[in-house]
């Protein structure tokens, strides 16, 4: 799980668990993320739902920090197509994510609809539309140790004084959550915006109070170059790309590049904590990511490693895993139809 924020993330989530027992109104958790994000495009942004102009089925899976105790894991699987007769793509995408020892988790299972509108010869536009149903909730109630359970000898101490007998505590909410975007993309650019949580769905997990999700927001965009040559001596693209994303107090910038051949993707980028609040004297680094793609036949697997240079350490957390594994095929309805542009972006 990879979040906007740059800070160890134990004691944080179980604060933040603290504060949803305690009914604050401003607490709230934030999105997982990915840094092969477009190797799961519909997971960035409904627009790019059908944007191979095929079948395509991606699954992915990342371990962030794991050198820092309890889980911070995120995993999920999405399935989309173009379907030329309405010139619309459909999606529907699965994400479930775990962080901390009180395992926080969060999952959302939601349907995508685009449609592919032609700007003239050169450039189409895709907007796109999310409708989902997300929980958020503890995973390992029993595994969490409160404050008051620490300090024996007085008269809120042990376990009869925990918070743990709060009333109207909910182990999980459920919340219907609605996404919108849109891309415009010619044979060799695109620039797509996103958001998510639109409708403000609450994620306390108690009765007392609500906590409206924080909006989710990004801006993504590159350019594909042609190159010829190389270590793999074959046609080849280099691709540069960018990534503003926001919600609540925090936001960050992904940027890099990447050669992009017919069978070997390779790339690094770099990811910058910008944070509207950030502490006195915090530095805004986070990581540098490192990756590998291959492509055979309809099968692409892709792997990241991100090498953490925030103040957390590369020595502390053991950076982060990712992989990611699509399946793309064409059916004869694809096969006949008349040409349309596939959008550019890469797939890693």
């Amino acid at each position: 799980m990879s979040t906007l924020s740059t800070y160890p993330k134990a004691g944080a989530l179980l604060c933040l668990t603290l504060l949803l027992f305690m009914g604050a109104e401003t607490a709230s958790a934030q999105d997982p993320q990915l840094t092969q994000f477009y190797a799961v495009a519909p997971q960035l942004n409904p627009a790019f739902a059908g944007g191979t102009l095929e079948n395509r089925v991606t699954f992915h899976y990342r371990n962030q920090w794991p050198g820092i105790p309890g889980r911070f894991v995120s995993y999920g699987a999405s399935y989309d197509v173009f379907i030329p007769k309405i010139n619309s793509g459909i999606g529907v995408i699965f994400s479930s994510d775990e962080a901390g020892s009180g395992a926080l988790g969060s999952s959302s299972f939601a349907f995508q609809y685009s449609y592919e509108v032609p700007l003239g010869d050169r450039l189409s536009f895709r907007p796109g539309l999310q409708l989902g149903w997300g929980s958020r909730g503890l995973l390992n109630w029993q595994d969490l140790v409160f404050g008051d359970q620490l300090n024996r000898g007085t008269a809120g101490g042990g376990a009869s004084g925990s918070l743990e007998g709060l009333q109207n505590f909910q182990l999980v909410r459920n919340y219907f959550d609605v996404a919108a975007g849109g891309v415009v993309y010619s044979k060799r650019f695109w620039l797509g915006m996103s958001s998510r949580h639109l409708n403000s769905p609450s994620e306390s997990l108690t009765d007392a109070t609500t906590a409206p999700m924080p909006i989710w927001f990004s801006t993504h965009g590159g350019v594909r170059i042609p190159y010829q040559g190389g270590p793999t001596g074959s046609n080849q693209d280099v691709l540069i790309a960018a990534s503003y994303r926001s919600q609540g107090t925090f936001d960050q910038m992904d940027f890099g590049f990447s050669i992009d051949s017919p069978f070997l993707t390779y790339g690094i980028s770099y990811r910058q904590i910008l944070m509207k609040s950030a502490p006195d004297g915090a530095p805004n680094h986070d990581a540098i990511s490192l990756l590998l793609g291959l492509t055979e036949d309809n099968f692409r697997v892709g792997y990241s490693y991100d090498i953490t240079v925030s103040t957390l350490g590369w020595g502390i957390s053991d950076g982060a895993h990712e992989i990611t594994l699509s399946y793309v095929w064409r059916t004869p309805s694809h096969l006949r139809t008349r040409p349309h542009r596939v959008l550019p972006c890469a797939e890693f």
